[in-house]
């Protein structure tokens, strides 16, 4: 049988067409007429010789095996259970107005006739209020309204039950280009059969009477049933992608606080902890250098050195640890706590709409901008390269804040670190750095992705990464102004906020 992979959700690889040819359809079903076989006999009678073996015997006529499996081998059990049609839902009685949620005919209003022998719901628009005819549909596909319709009045036949709705099978296997093709004219439609026509109107006469009864009900049952009905929109905006930015920015302020602590817990180790390190330093190092007198250390002037300087980062890097621990302020947790605390809601997004983009689904009569529909991708390929420019803005947005003086400091000390490198120091593991170089390729990565995702998709990850350029922008220009303070304190002598009048804590040994 031939496969049609799916290139994207509802579009694939085959079309009905090719299908149809690679399975040979068009030569028809099968015919074998073979003749029947009897069943051979279970058993053989054989003459046994021999004075004491009974003269006949019954032996089977196919053998036995000479092996079994070593292990039992489990036989599906036989069951006499009958499918039973489901009970009916205590909301839905004769009259209800139900919602149809899918099939062609999905977000209409309709009233409930009876149930079938089959478990489906027999229910009418009535046509001539909103177009819906007699149909079947599953009671799993409906919302049970507490709208009722006076139907005491109708006469439902028993003439309308499952084969009422079954279509006759007219096809042969002589006639499979007539189905398509009729002397190079298309086939002419079979017109509607007047019995079923007729039937319809019947049954319509008697609900319309009733619909009339009521105010505005007639109104009720023609208008659209939709979850942007629900919504407080003006018309003129889309409904289901305005929700869907509406819904995007709410939960990133919701995790808004969690950034902010990120932020703090990073101020507090840059203004207090590291001044009081740089103020240690001369100290630690004169105090190391003591020691090393007194035990009266000998060598070469590079190996005291290294060995001056190594003692010196072991007691500095010791009171860091304490120090960021008495002010919680370990950079670790900063760095990492924010992004992850985004993630379940980003994936739990992405999956939601991802499921609500298949069909059926609404999402397919709603276009934004390039998106033609929010259940298909891009076709322009517009939604993905902005998504891929924003991601590559949010790492690059702390470089807009800074000016010429700080960008000039950060290349200087690029600088030292290379040279301590070359010189045969070990390279240091910065973690910022380490998460912009992910980031960067994750730009590029993320075009690729959203070129085959549902434009809902792609939508929400586009307004998730405005929000976030936005806000790593804002926070880091309050940073490069907190920073440019802290500087300007420490350079005219001004005593700097949280640092002053702080007990003397003994240096480590």
């Amino acid at each position: 049988m031939a496969r049609s992979k799916e290139l994207v959700p509802g579009i694939g690889r085959l079309s009905r067409s090719q299908v149809f040819a690679k399975r040979g359809l068009f030569k028809g079903p099968k015919k074998s007429d073979k003749p029947a076989v009897e069943p051979p006999a279970e058993f053989v009678e054989k003459t046994i010789g021999g004075e004491k073996n009974g003269g006949k015997r019954l032996v089977p006529t196919t053998k036995a095996p000479r092996f079994y499996p070593a292990e039992d081998v489990r036989q599906p059990k036989k069951t006499r259970k009958s499918p039973k049609a489901p009970s009916l839902r205590s909301s839905i009685t004769p009259g209800t107005v139900v919602i149809l949620l899918a099939g062609r005919y999905r977000g209409k209003r309709v009233v409930f006739l009876k149930q079938l022998a089959s478990g489906l719901l027999l229910v009418t628009g009535p046509y001539k209020v909103n177009g819906v005819p007699l149909r079947r549909v599953n009671q799993a596909y409906v919302i049970a309204t507490s709208t009722k319709v006076d139907i005491s009045g109708v006469k439902v036949d028993d003439k309308f039950d499952d084969a009422y709705f079954s279509k006759p099978s007219t096809k042969t296997a002589s006639s499979a280009e007539e189905e398509f093709f009729e002397e190079g004219k298309p086939k002419a439609k079979e017109p509607f059969p007047e019995s079923k026509a007729a039937d319809q109107k019947a049954v319509d006469s008697a609900i319309l009477a009733a619909i009339k009864g009521t105010e505005s009900l007639s109104k009720y049952l023609k208008a659209s049933w939709g979850l942007s009905k629900a919504l407080p929109l003006p018309p003129s905006l889309p409904s289901y992608a305005t929700t869907i930015i509406l819904v995007t920015v709410v939960s990133r302020i919701a995790l808004l606080p969690i950034s902010i602590w990120g932020k703090e817990r990073t101020r507090r180790a840059e203004e207090i902890v590291m001044p009081e390190i740089e103020k240690l330093k001369p100290f630690i190092s004169k105090r190391v250098l003591d020691e090393m007198k007194a035990r009266g250390m000998r060598g070469d002037k590079k190996t005291l050195q290294e060995h001056h300087s190594k003692k010196c980062i072991e007691l500095l890097t010791a009171k860091r640890k304490e120090l960021f621990k008495e002010h919680k302020c370990s950079p670790l947790p900063s760095i990492i706590v924010p992004p992850l605390s985004q993630l379940p809601v980003f994936i739990g997004f992405t999956i939601m709409l991802s499921r609500l983009s298949l069909d059926p689904t609404p999402f397919d009569s709603e276009s934004f901008l390039t998106l033609t529909s929010l259940a298909h991708p891009d076709p322009t390929m517009t939604m993905p390269v902005v998504l891929g420019l924003l991601t590559m803005a949010n790492v690059e947005s702390g470089n807009w804040v800074m000016n010429a003086a700080e960008k000039e400091q950060l290349r200087a000390a690029e600088e030292r670190e290379a040279k301590r490198v070359a010189e045969g120091g070990k390279p240091r593991i910065h973690p910022g750095k380490v998460i912009k170089s992910v980031l960067r390729g994750l730009s590029v990565f993320r075009i690729i992705i959203a070129a085959m995702t549902p434009g809902s998709v792609t939508l929400y990850w586009v307004t998730s990464a405005t929000f976030g350029v936005f806000q790593t922008w804002a926070m880091e220009w309050n940073d490069a102004r907190r920073r440019r303070r802290l500087l300007a304190a420490r350079t005219t002598g001004k005593p700097q906020p949280n640092a002053s009048n702080r007990p003397k804590r003994p240096l480590p040994r």
